[in-house]
């Protein structure tokens, strides 16, 4: 599959929107890791973090930002995707919720630097993780994942979109309970029956995504980084780093200089 433009991480401020009529012959993928709002098959629909939407060529985008900033990982692609759409029985304009969120940042981002890199084999890299994105898409694709959240699991949707959003606190799995009204043990549980992850791990997950960001964006340092991101113990952080990315942040903060 061809790549026309892709980045992973993506910063837009709270209150962004994006309206268009068409978004002419290419199709387009958008891992959001924070809530939008998105005009999806002609009808309004709620994307909680971790919702990826694929949009085919022609056909018109719409989508607004309205909680908080805007964080996300996308690319546009040529038309030959339609071909991995058809192997994969995926569809454009539904909402897939992949197991695990930061795979899909993780597979982006390596992408993103291997075409910039232009290395050796980088075309047959960049295939094979267009491939194992697409499989995680149709991984998902059940019923149970893929239908419209229940009031509780919206209601979880939210306290997990809080917890993120505001992941340089000291969170304990009893304050994330309280969000949600629900003891410690029934939260932990249910948090880790519908994400798939532990709620620490998953407060991890977001440090470690922010900290993309701080580093590569904002180009700052790797104790600032742990710092803004909820570590006070820099090593902590380092191999927090490594465990999620498979680099160390000074490693990825130098990768993606400009």
């Amino acid at each position: 599959m061809e790549f026309e433009i892709i980045k992973h991480l993506w910063r837009e401020r709270k209150g962004f929107s994006l309206s268009r009529a068409s978004i002419g012959d290419r199709y387009i993928f958008i891992h959001f890791l924070t809530p939008v709002t998105a005009m999806l098959r002609g009808s309004e629909v709620r994307i909680f973090p971790g919702g990826c939407v694929i949009w085919a060529k022609n056909t018109p985008q719409q989508f607004r930002s309205d909680e908080c900033e805007l964080v996300h990982d996308w690319f546009h692609a040529m038309p030959d995707c339609e071909e991995l759409l058809s192997e994969f029985s995926l569809e454009c304009e539904r909402v897939y919720y992949p197991q695990r969120s930061e795979e899909i940042t993780n597979l982006l981002a390596e992408t993103e630097a291997e075409i910039e890199n232009k290395d050796i084999f980088y075309e047959r890299i960049c295939n094979a993780n267009s491939e194992k994105l697409f499989a995680l898409l149709a991984r998902s694709a059940d019923a149970e994942n893929c239908a419209a959240p229940s009031p509780r699991k919206q209601e979880f949707d939210r306290a997990r979109a809080a917890i993120r959003s505001e992941c340089m606190n000291d969170w304990t799995v009893a304050d994330m309970a309280k969000l949600a009204n629900m003891s410690e043990s029934a939260f932990y549980r249910n948090y880790k029956t519908i994400y798939g992850i532990t709620p620490q791990s998953d407060l991890a997950a977001a440090r470690i995504e922010r900290a993309q960001i701080l580093l590569m964006r904002e180009r700052l340092s790797v104790s600032e980084a742990a710092e803004m991101c909820g570590y006070h113990n820099q090593y902590h952080f380092i191999r927090t780093f490594k465990k999620f990315v498979g680099t160390t942040p000074g490693k990825y903060r130098n990768s993606s200089g400009r």
